[in-house]
């Protein structure tokens, strides 16, 4: 549980200062495609590690630092506005963080011995 409130500490601390430092809707897409990549590559490369260091890296800092809530919010708001905007924006926001999640996955096996 330690290992989980620490990360999550981290990682909504890291999402502040993207927030901070990225400009409007850029920044939650920023932390959803690199939070996206990260969790594929880390479940490659964390899979010997430690239960605690996987919740910790995963659930802890990539869990808090992602946010589907502020996506599902920003995404009915497009709904709201237009039908046609809000399908585009929640199917490429959808469609990016699982392809950048699948990017991390091959990424994360290079190295890895199966």
């Amino acid at each position: 549980m330690l290992a989980v409130g620490f990360g999550g500490m981290a990682g909504s601390l890291l999402r502040a200062w993207i927030y901070a430092a990225v400009p409007g809707t850029y920044s939650l897409w920023a932390v959803n495609i690199i939070g996206s990549f990260l969790i594929g590559f880390a479940v490659m490369k964390l899979s010997e590690k430690s239960a605690e260091m996987r919740l910790f890296i995963s659930t802890g800092v990539l869990g808090s630092f992602t946010t589907f809530s502020a996506f599902s919010n920003d995404w009915f708001r497009e709904l709201e506005s237009s039908v046609v905007a809000g399908a585009v924006y929640g199917l490429s926001m959808t469609a990016a963080a699982v392809i950048a999640a699948a990017a991390g996955l091959w990424l994360g096996r290079k190295g890895v011995k199966e």
